[in-house]
């Protein structure tokens, strides 16, 4: 047991590979707050994309096994996304895949998890992003995901 648990502590310090995406990101709204805007469609059309993007169109069906597809209009046009829902365990935890679909077929497919975490009314967000086919795939992710949590604490600061 002694072994594994330092097995298991030394793999976490590591540094995560190429083809993994971390960000963290505080927000100033309760855990359940969080939450719920990334799980509840209505809120999640708010924020989600980019800065300059809208949610025209979506489907979701947030459970374990459920899927979801959103279509991101911006200036450039129309970027669609899918997956599926691995976990769904309400305050702290989703997992889910994502994809881009172009012409109607879903491309290279990567694994999302969400971890939320109380920090006495102020959540701290962890996205982790795995299996990226490149390095830069990987970081163009990194600039989305930033310029969506910009509009994600617009929506929670809305919400206040």
């Amino acid at each position: 047991m002694a072994a594994n648990a330092a097995t298991a502590q030394a793999s976490a310090t590591e540094p995560a590979p190429e083809t993994t995406l971390t960000v963290i990101r505080s927000f100033d709204a309760p855990m359940e707050a969080v939450f719920q805007a990334w799980t509840v469609p209505e809120q999640l059309i708010q924020w989600w994309g980019p800065e300059g993007m809208h949610v025209p169109e979506h489907r979701m069906d947030v459970r374990d096994g459920g899927s979801w597809r959103t279509v991101m209009r911006g200036s450039e046009g129309d970027h669609i996304v899918a997956g599926d829902y691995r976990e769904v365990s309400p305050p702290d935890r989703l997992v889910f895949t994502w994809a881009w679909e172009t012409d109607g077929a879903r491309g290279h497919e990567t694994v999302i998890t969400i971890s939320l975490r109380d920090l006495g009314g102020r959540t701290e967000l962890t996205l982790t992003q795995e299996d990226f086919e490149t390095k830069d795939a990987r970081d163009n992710h990194r600039l989305g995901w930033t310029s969506s949590f910009a509009c994600l604490e617009t929506h929670l600061q809305a919400a206040d």
